[in-house]
């Protein structure tokens, strides 16, 4: 396996972060910013949009979590947000900030203003302040600027020792996920699926863990320069109590950075189907075009691992919509009984609960496995890690000393 791995990663060219990273970044708020015609605004997105997919085909930073990472979450979100910026939306005329004291349209000022909001709309995932902000955003923090930087620092703190404790566990024994030609083989049964759960738990802790730390990293320096608000930088993840039917944990709980994509594709499917809104349809046509949208973005994370792998993210979002099809389908005929006619009870909540571990639990293997069998992985995201290097050490000197008997 490390030979096929090795041949895959030759074939391809190092990644050039000034070309291939930072010149999307510059060029899609230019284009967006840029007062042209739409012809040519839109054969000028076909030489970008070229360009990113010419990337995922054939370059590589050697590592394959930053593989996966920047195909995925940063040109693959660039690349969706050529289409919906360039395409589909003309944020110039359709977007405003709530709280600019210049009441002039974005359209009619000058380009360094435009280029500058371009660049703020397209890094503010859910939009926060905007007119066209997304559902469901967790309260804005309020406060002073001292106060939100302290109550940040014990998040980000929290989220660091969480990341590197669930890390500690993931790397040093990245075995007990995917055994080697000589590593004994995973137990089956009942311990097997105690342990294939734990493993489970403790990578999607991880999961939540980073992209929390990174979140609250950037809104320290951003609201600490002053260049942003608190206001600006809500929670990235809303309560975990909400997460009591499987729409709610993707809706509210689970981060929204994908949402402004999946609201616009979804009421954009429907309207070019002529579905009504607000009937049940139009819910199942926006869900399912959200989820398949959220497996193509995730897709181009694969693609940039290698050719063979794409594809390997969509089974997982394409079972949760339909997950959601069904869960819908209960929660109204339940109604049409009177379960739950008034609100959830703490019954319907508790099972609620229950029907979302068990699917995450039945479902997350689709996803989780082919990330550790593909090397995505293998890489600890933090540089240094005080439990492995300081703690436990420090924990092998104590048992050393201690008497067994």
């Amino acid at each position: 396996m490390v030979e096929e791995k090795t041949v895959a990663v030759g074939a391809r060219e190092p990644f050039n972060v000034l070309t291939q990273l930072l010149l999307p970044e510059v060029a899609l708020p230019m284009l967006v910013a840029a007062r042209l015609p739409f012809a040519v605004k839109a054969s000028l997105s076909a030489v970008l949009l070229g360009s990113i997919l010419h990337t995922f085909l054939t370059a590589t930073t050697g590592v394959a979590v930053n593989d996966y990472a920047i195909g995925s979450a940063v040109l693959g979100n660039t690349f969706f947000n050529v289409l919906l910026l360039v395409w589909i939306t003309d944020p110039m005329e359709e977007f405003r900030y709530l709280r600019d004291t210049d009441p002039s349209p974005l359209a009619s000022r000058s380009f360094l203003a435009r280029f500058y909001n371009s660049l703020c709309i397209i890094r503010n995932y859910r939009l926060i302040g905007w007119n066209v902000q997304i559902p469901n955003i967790p309260l804005p923090f309020k406060g002073t600027r001292a106060q939100f930087l302290l109550r940040r620092f014990r998040q980000f703190l929290w989220s660091f020792i969480l990341t590197d404790l669930t890390e500690s566990y993931v790397y040093p024994y990245y075995r007990l996920y995917v055994p080697g030609p000589t590593d004994a083989p995973l137990p089956t049964g009942f311990n097997g699926f105690l342990l294939h759960s734990w493993n489970l738990f403790v990578w999607l802790a991880m999961t939540y863990a980073i992209l929390k730390m990174y979140y609250e990293a950037a809104s320290l320096l951003a609201v600490g320069l002053g260049l942003g608000r608190p206001e600006d930088w809500p929670d990235m993840f809303g309560n975990w109590s909400d997460a009591y039917t499987l729409r709610r944990l993707w809706g509210r709980t689970w981060h929204q950075n994908l949402r402004r994509h999946l609201s616009y594709w979804g009421k954009l499917a429907v309207r070019a189907l002529h579905i009504p809104r607000g009937t049940w349809l139009s819910s199942q046509v926006q869900v399912h075009t959200a989820f398949l949208l959220s497996a193509l973005i995730h897709s181009t994370g694969d693609l940039m691992l290698g050719t063979q792998h794409f594809g390997r993210s969509f089974p997982f979002f394409i079972a949760n919509a339909l997950a959601i099809t069904l869960e819908d389908a209960v929660v109204a005929l339940g109604t049409s009984l009177g379960i739950g006619k008034s609100g959830p009870t703490r019954a319907t909540r508790l099972l609620g609960y229950a029907w979302v571990v068990l699917w995450v639990r039945c479902s997350a293997p689709v996803y989780v496995d082919w990330m550790f069998e593909s090397g995505v992985v293998e890489s600890p995201v933090l540089p240094f890690s005080p439990t492995r290097s300081l703690a436990v050490p420090w924990l092998h000197r104590v048992l050393a000393i201690v008497p067994l008997s």
